[in-house]
């Protein structure tokens, strides 16, 4: 049985201490502000909050172009692996079909691409899942298999702290986002099988936070779960939420992670989501 190698892309939220830990090898995503490009994982997060605060225009996300994509897998084609690249939510983004692409150019059935239907820690669960399976050994069909059923067992609900980035990315209009400035509306929103949707608006943080921990253990009905706070320059946060929460799951594993620069060049800093793996 041959090695499987996991590829991703910046957008999976995950530290890169576990990433070297379990060999994911990162795409990193480029995010212009202007003229400036900062790329995703590989930039110091503090450098794009000061970025996201001082620059008058949203900044933009882009994809990597295919050679980007072509290099990696060439890489460790070349070492003699299969690659399972597993990605940010196609519905959302050019990402995904641009690594479908260069598979296809590359003219091999050595790598496979998956959609996670996610985005963060969303994404990043389904990662680690695939790289623990294949450090244990198992083979490229296995995981594929694994990891595409377990994309409909996450969900992620964010809670956005303020709505200054999402009004200057063009997602709300400005008279909602004066609306909701005015009555300390924090908007949230839930993200599975590759839907982003408003499932309500709360008028204060702390209810914010209730509310996402709420719809989570609604959506877990008593399963075990693999359990994730993520935040947006928020560390102290995180780790409060988390300690609030955990006993009100059946939990495999719980973690923190920084969210990354992909969603919080839309969310804006001091956002929080809860992510579930469930185990049924």
């Amino acid at each position: 049985m041959g090695v499987v190698k996991i590829v991703t892309d910046s957008t999976a939220s995950l530290p890169r201490e576990l990433c070297q830990a379990l060999g994911i090898t990162v795409v990193p995503i480029p995010i212009q502000f202007g003229a400036t490009t900062f790329t995703d994982g590989v930039d110091p997060a503090e450098q794009f909050y000061e970025y996201l605060m001082d620059s008058p225009a949203p900044p933009t996300t882009s994809t990597p172009s295919p050679g980007v994509f072509m290099e990696t897998y060439r890489r460790l084609l070349a070492e003699g692996a299969e690659v399972v690249s597993i990605h940010l939510m196609g519905s959302k983004s050019t990402l995904l079909e641009t690594a479908r692409l260069s598979a296809r150019l590359l003219e091999t059935n050595c790598v496979h691409v998956i959609d996670s239907g996610s985005v963060s820690m969303g994404l990043g669960l389904l990662v680690i899942l695939g790289a623990r399976m294949a450090a244990a050994g198992k083979s490229a069909a296995e995981i594929v298999t694994a990891v595409q059923a377990a994309t409909q067992q996450v969900d992620l609900f964010v809670a956005i702290r303020e709505m200054t980035q999402l009004r200057k990315s063009g997602r709300v209009s400005l008279g909602a986002a004066l609306l909701a400035s005015a009555f300390s509306i924090k908007p949230i929103l839930s993200i599975s099988q590759s839907v982003i949707d408003v499932a309500d608006k709360v008028r204060s943080w702390p209810k914010a936070l209730e509310r996402i921990t709420q719809l989570a253990h609604e959506r877990v009905d008593g399963t075990k779960v693999t359990l994730a706070v993520v935040h947006t320059n928020a560390k102290t946060d995180a780790e409060a939420l988390l300690a609030q929460i955990r006993e009100r799951f059946q939990t495999v594993e719980v973690m923190i992670a920084e969210a990354g620069a992909g969603l919080a060049a839309h969310a804006g800093s001091g956002a929080l989501g809860v992510v579930l793996l469930r185990h049924d």
